[in-house]
């Protein structure tokens, strides 16, 4: 498993319960991302994968769509 998979394991662990609920439109927040993965994760799991590159969070957050739509049908 790659880090992109793993990242996306874990944003699906933290926000699949958020999606067709009002917490859904919060997932486009940043600042509301931050702080759940931070409660999740623990600061210290949480600035590790707060360093890695961009690509690899749309990676991560791609996978998480593609089964956030799976979950609506």
């Amino acid at each position: 498993m790659d880090v992109s998979d793993e990242l996306a394991e874990i944003l699906i662990n933290c926000f699949i319960c958020d999606i067709d609920t009002e917490q859904e439109k919060k997932l486009h927040e940043d600042g509301y991302v931050k702080k759940k993965l931070k409660q999740f994760l623990g600061k210290k799991d949480f600035d590790k994968y707060d360093d890695l590159k961009g690509q690899i969070w749309k990676d991560a957050w791609r996978v998480f769509d593609k089964v956030a739509s799976n979950k609506n049908t």
